[in-house]
């Protein structure tokens, strides 16, 4: 860990550092510009000698070379000023810090198979913890992954690999955050509305038009210089152009709002895929995603650049000096959205193919962080065969390592259950979400909360956290029985499952839940699910007997120790022989 410090304290001493060179260069090339300016009104006004011109051209030349390196030095600074934010972050995410990061709570979906349980989105989940996407599209494909992790064991292996490489490269991961920075849905929309793209109706005559019609108007314009002809004449082509952008104006508007305002943006995914372009990697999975970005003979980063810049001429129209004189002259707006046609004629195919390769960079970088800075976390190893869960030191990855205690935990065998009890505020709920999300985390390729960790991949479900919907009229039982009917319908569909169920059938009396609850379990050990129950009823630890081979029985103990309530929340073979409801209600002063 202390490497780890030692590395993005140097890092932001760096770029604090080249922001401050940056910065004081602005200083002085501010002064130098408006010193160029001044120089080339002074060589108008004061110089009657021939050469004011030829002094005025090398100051204006002068100027604009300094306008272009100031903007140079001006993005060098934003660039590292977002470095140091994201060295500043990491720091502070190593101290167990990160209410910094986006927590996704928009992915919140109480009907998932596991993520409302197991707290994946929202404040303090999951997804913050992992989050350090810069790209909307990134962090709806981080949050797609956590949803739905991977279950084969080549593509588990292969994203396993990629994330390790993809772990030693920090200053990457940093600057492709940085250079891809977006603050809304824009790339979201951008790729809902190409999609919307209709080609523009004949375009042979829209290219004879952009053709004649700027060329008819440029000899007008100097025959009217030149005296030839005067301003009426003129107009003629004039009036002309701008009956035919009247003509188009509802293909322009249709153009515009499809394109309009969003070269930034392109702008930031030419220098993602320029970032990918680069860099040489080793790994199977970043080969074959580079391997995508190769589908043209061109670069995609200069394809998509094309775009930008075309976009780019686009947003001039919003110049209303521009829009005076490029309009009616040169009829600017059917040029640019025959220019984009052309575009989109040509390349339109692969521009989701490769926004989707910058979101699983974007998404894989996030993944490659918890690595790199976890890296005395346990590697996770798959089998294959017959199911296996087994791991040492077992943690909930969001309790701050300070007060996290570890667990072994052993599940070999088809139709196992674990039968978990134990007193309240004992360990079991935080038990059951530790092997939950640290199983999320090992079936996405990244490392876990464990010393020791061996699976064979298999999906989730989980039935923790259920909610009643009077919207729907369901009751809180009703919930419950359409959640474990929909996880049995899974089961009995084929799909291998991990189940994880806190506290079975509590909408009903306690004859009728044991009753219930026996016979589900019964049925899981049928089915061949594999899976854990924890549960207050000590009654159904009886199973064991009559499931000795399918059933364990494991708990969680507190001690009574100076007049007070000690857990250790560490995991024992047995059923518990303690429970503490009466103890704390008196303690709280509700019962006498």
């Amino acid at each position: 860990m202390n490497d780890r410090v030692r590395e993005y304290e140097k890092l932001l001493a760096h770029d604090q550092q080249c922001a401050s060179d940056a910065q004081k260069s602005i200083q002085q090339l501010v002064i130098w510009r408006l010193a160029a300016f001044s120089g080339i009104v002074f060589s108008f006004i004061y110089l009657a000698h021939p050469l004011n011109w030829l002094s005025a051209a090398a100051l204006l030349i002068l100027f604009l070379y300094l306008v272009k390196v100031f903007i140079k030095k001006e993005k060098e600074k934003k660039l590292h000023d977002r470095l140091m934010l994201i060295n500043q972050q990491e720091l502070e995410a190593l101290k167990e810090r990160y209410s910094q990061f986006e927590h996704g709570s928009e992915f919140i979906d109480q009907h998932h198979a596991y993520s409302f349980d197991l707290d994946l989105f929202g404040e303090g989940g999951l997804f913050q913890f992992l989050n350090r996407t810069t790209t909307q599209l990134g962090r709806k494909k981080l949050a797609s992954w956590l949803n739905s992790p991977l279950l084969d064991h080549k593509k588990l292996h292969e994203r396993q690999t990629a994330l390790q490489e993809l772990a030693t490269y920090t200053r990457w991961r940093q600057y492709f955050s940085a250079k891809g920075h977006t603050h809304d849905e824009q790339d979201v929309q951008l790729l809902q509305q190409m999609a919307g793209h209709e080609a523009l109706p004949k375009p042979k005559l829209l290219r004879r038009l952009i053709f004649m019609l700027p060329l008819i108007s440029i000899v007008f314009l100097t025959l009217l210089i030149l005296g030839f002809i005067p301003w009426g004449v003129f107009l003629l082509p004039v009036i002309t152009n701008g009956a035919v952008l009247y003509a188009y104006r509802k293909t322009i508007n249709s153009f515009y709002q499809l394109y309009g305002n969003q070269s930034n943006l392109l702008k930031s995914y030419t220098n993602l895929l320029k970032l990918i372009e680069q860099k040489e990697f080793k790994s199977s999975l970043f080969q074959s995603l580079k391997q995508r970005l190769s589908a043209h003979p061109k670069k995609a980063s200069q394809i998509v650049d094309e775009l930008r810049q075309i976009m780019a001429r686009f947003d001039y129209r919003a110049n209303l000096t521009f829009a005076l004189i490029a309009e009616p002259l040169f009829v600017w707006d059917l040029i640019c959205i025959y220019q984009l046609d052309r575009w989109h004629r040509k390349y339109g195919q692969y521009i989701r193919d490769w926004f989707d390769i910058i979101a699983e960079f974007d998404a894989l970088s996030s993944l490659a962080n918890l690595n790199h800075n976890l890296a005395e976390w346990a590697l996770p190893t798959f089998e294959s065969g017959e199911f296996c869960f087994s791991a040492n030191d077992l943690a909930h990855p969001l309790i701050k390592s300070s007060k996290r205690i570890g667990n072994d935990f052993r599940m070999n065998g088809e139709g196992k259950i674990c039968l978990i009890t134990g007193a309240n505020m004992a360990g079991k709920s935080t038990f059951l979400r530790t092997l939950g999300v640290n199983l999320v985390l090992a079936l996405n390729g990244c490392r876990v909360c464990a010393s020791w960790f061996t699976l064979k991949p298999t999906g989730l479900f989980t039935n923790m956290r259920t909610t009643d919907n009077l919207q729907k009229d369901e009751s809180y039982f009703l919930a419950e029985l359409l959640r474990l009917k929909q996880m049995l319908d899974q089961i009995e569909s084929g799909q291998p499952l991990f189940i994880i169920i806190d506290e079975m059938l509590k909408g009903t009396n306690s004859e009728d839940k044991f009753s219930g609850s026996k016979a589900l379990t019964a049925k899981l050990i049928r089915l061949k699910a594999n899976g854990l129950i924890a549960t207050h009823d000590l009654k159904l630890t009886e199973l064991e007997k009559s499931y000795p081979a399918q059933i364990s029985n494991k708990c969680f103990e507190v001690t009574l120790e100076n007049d007070q309530l000690a857990f250790d929340y560490k995991l024992r073979d047995g059923v518990t022989s303690t429970m503490n409801a009466s103890f704390l209600m008196r303690k709280m002063g509700i019962t006498d």
